[in-house]
């Protein structure tokens, strides 16, 4: 039997590379980059790792590019969902962790065991080296918080139907070309007559070269997800136009 891994109200099967959203019945069968980090993170879970390792892989195949990691990580915090997105924490300046799950534990009474004075004094000693100790500490940067969306619009397609448009950044430098590509693909849905998407995420690169657009649906009553990259090496940037629009068939 293949190996299953339980993330929160999701389960991943590393033989599938599946990930599956137990309350939804939602299967997402991951991409390379998002199965490449995901299955690291896991072998690796409870430890940071490093943003290189992710890249490399089992260096099997070529390396992944700094923006499909971080591409990876917001789509796989995104399947999660708000309530399970922080299992994938980043580490500010090393690189991700994926937390272990809280166990519930079993609780000891430990005033009715024979030796309850020596337990209760060891504690007390533990938690006095502690307290002395603590002025010799030093602490450790403050953990980084899930990034959060920039900002959220909801277009009005000519049917009626509504698709939300969702903008992450983790840099102030790209968010101005970022906003100018998200209304640009808002006023192209806005010309649509329906769609199977009904929630669009952007993200760009750090350096302005990549756009990552992932898109959520229904297609005949089963959930869908799409993910797209974009590079544009020209200026200005012309990453989303009506033609490409048409050839990947945004638009039913």
């Amino acid at each position: 039997m293949g190996k299953v891994m339980q993330l929160g109200h999701c389960k991943f099967d590393v033989n599938k590379g599946e990930l599956v959203n137990n309350q939804s019945d939602e299967v997402w069968r991951l991409p390379r980059a998002e199965l490449q980090v995901l299955t690291l993170l896991i072998d690796y879970q409870g430890k940071v790792v490093a943003k290189p390792l992710l890249k490399t892989g089992n260096g099997q195949e070529q390396p992944l590019s700094d923006a499909s990691v971080t591409h990876a990580i917001f789509t796989l915090r995104a399947f999660l969902g708000p309530q399970y997105e922080s299992l994938i924490e980043t580490v500010k300046g090393q690189g991700y962790l994926l937390k272990h799950h809280r166990s519930r534990k079993q609780s000891v009474n430990f005033f009715s065991h024979p030796q309850r004075f020596a337990i209760i004094a060891i504690i007390t000693l533990a938690v006095a080296l502690l307290i002395s100790g603590l002025m010799f500490i030093r602490f450790s940067p403050p953990k980084a918080l899930p990034v959060l969306p920039n900002s959220t619009a909801t277009v009005k397609l000519t049917s009626g139907q509504t698709v939300d448009v969702i903008l992450y950044s983790s840099s102030k430098t790209n968010l101005a070309l970022l906003k100018k590509q998200g209304m640009q693909l808002q006023q192209s849905l806005a010309q649509c007559n329906s769609t199977s998407w009904k929630r669009v995420f952007l993200s760009l690169s750090h350096d302005e070269q990549v756009l990552n657009i992932t898109l959520r649906g229904e297609h005949y009553g089963q959930s869908v997800i799409r993910n797209l990259k974009i590079s544009d090496l020209r200026q200005p940037k012309k990453f989303v136009s009506q033609a490409w629009l048409k050839g990947v068939e945004i638009c039913d």
